[in-house]
């Protein structure tokens, strides 16, 4: 879909261009004369300007070039009833994309279009990949899928799906490092935008200038700085996705100019008053009660309920346990297999300590604890002594149940497998010598080694 502005004197021109681009779905304005187009160009923004020729007053020729002074992207398509070369040459030679006879062929017409459409947004493709290398926040995270173990979110990712492939508003709530970016590129890949553009803006990373100029674009000259003209990601992404992390963050006044966008679809940029249309989608996120910051006058209620359309919560890792061990063995199978180690097995006793950590970081901290414990291994399994020493203290806190012997049951076994590897790694493996050393029958060691999933060969050195 494209914003047209059509330009022709002729009224029955005028109604049948108007018919033949809204019937295919373009948004289509009109005007009879130059006066009125460069008028109507500096007030909006247009993808295409479709112009006759000949005009009284400014003809086809001055106005093409009047508007590319005005917006240099503009496509121009010129028609006429009186064909030359050298108007032919002369159109292009002014910067006008494609140049049509009349009476219009209809076919000509929208493969003129359609390839005119499609140069705009290679454009917006090249500024974009040139905006990234720039930005100071950019993920390298490439999964587009949101893999969980967790009955809970499996659940929520039920009526995410459903939200996918609307053009509904989404606000993610969570604490850092739940995944919330992750979900939000699973939200864009599972909609009918998944072949536009999806744009990541973290909105605490950056001061309230820079970030308004990052979202709507600028002007040159509109502050210190603005040597150029730049579009900003609402323009670049025109039928995408943007991600605004952080969203709370934002400033009161950068909050209005988001509240017009949602409500109105429109923007202008940064020093300009031309208003310009925008058909991207917003998922937002953020860690904050974004019901406090309203309470303490922070941020817009409105914009609150623009954004909260559909709302999904993403628990911390220290609710869901089953994504504990499910996420681990995910990321050190990466991890050994970005190293080209084999894939180790996770002692027991590793899994124990891991569940019963609070995991402060959540899904990052995991990550980040595996890739340590891979690039330490030497051996075929994940042991304790692989983990930081912040999760193996005592003083990490523990999320008890409510079930006293579970939780009595567990203490013990914990107790059993950080002690006995301690003197099963003193005595070099020996279960003999171990035993001995903690005053403990040999058979019994080694039915309790068995139980607790501890291989004393992994101790020999």
């Amino acid at each position: 879909m494209g914003r047209i502005l059509v330009v022709d004197d002729e009224a029955t021109t005028v109604a049948i261009l108007k018919k033949v681009l809204e019937d295919v779905g373009h948004v289509v304005s009109t005007v009879s004369n130059g006066e009125m187009a460069l008028a109507r160009i500096n007030e909006f923004k247009y993808d295409v300007m479709i112009t006759d020729f000949n005009m009284p007053g400014m003809n086809g020729i001055e106005l093409t070039e009047k508007a590319l002074r005005i917006e240099q992207d503009l496509i121009v398509i010129l028609i006429t009833a009186f064909a030359t070369i050298r108007s032919a040459v002369d159109a292009i030679r002014i910067g006008a994309f494609d140049y049509l006879t009349k009476p219009i062929n209809k076919e000509e017409l929208l493969l003129a279009l359609q390839r005119g459409l499609e140069r705009i947004h290679l454009l917006r493709e090249n500024i974009l990949l040139k905006h990234r290398l720039e930005s100071v926040e950019h993920s390298s995270e490439e999964e587009f899928e949101y893999l969980t173990a967790s009955k809970e979110v499996k659940d929520m990712l039920t009526e995410v799906r459903k939200v996918a492939n609307t053009d509904s508003t989404v606000l993610i709530t969570g604490s850092n490092g739940t995944g919330k970016e992750v979900l939000s590129k699973f939200i864009h890949k599972s909609s009918n935008r998944k072949n536009q553009q999806f744009v990541v803006l973290n909105c605490a990373a950056l001061p309230p200038q820079l970030l308004e100029s990052e979202l709507f674009g600028h002007v040159k000259g509109s502050f210190t700085g603005a040597v150029k003209d730049r579009k900003g990601y609402f323009e670049i992404a025109d039928n995408g996705t943007i991600f605004l992390d952080e969203i709370g963050e934002v400033d009161p006044v950068i909050q209005v100019k988001l509240l017009r966008v949602l409500q109105e679809r429109e923007f202008s940029k940064v020093g300009d008053t031309r208003i310009q249309s925008t058909n991207v989608r917003v998922i937002a996120a953020t860690n904050k009660e974004i019901k406090q910051l309203i309470a303490e006058g922070k941020f817009r209620e409105d914009l609150y309920y623009r954004l909260n359309v559909f709302e999904f919560h993403l628990p911390s890792l220290k609710d869901r346990k089953e994504d504990i061990k499910f996420y681990f063995n995910k990321f050190i199978t990466e991890q050994s297999i970005a190293q080209k180690k084999p894939i180790p097995a996770i002692d027991l006793s590793v899994e124990n300590v891991l569940i019963n950590y609070d995991w402060p970081g959540n899904i990052r901290e995991l990550k980040n604890v595996a890739e340590r414990a891979s690039i330490l291994c030497d051996n075929s399994k994940i042991t304790l002594d692989l983990l930081p020493s912040n999760i193996l203290s005592r003083e990490s806190k523990r999320n008890y149940s409510a079930d006293y012997n579970e939780n009595k049951e567990n203490i013990i076994k914990d107790f059993e497998i950080t002690f006995i590897k301690k003197y099963l790694k003193l005595c070099n493996g020996n279960v003999a010598a171990t035993a001995k050393t903690i005053n403990f029958h040999p058979v019994s060691l080694r039915q309790k080694l068995t139980k607790l999933g501890i291989d004393p060969r992994d101790y020999k050195y």
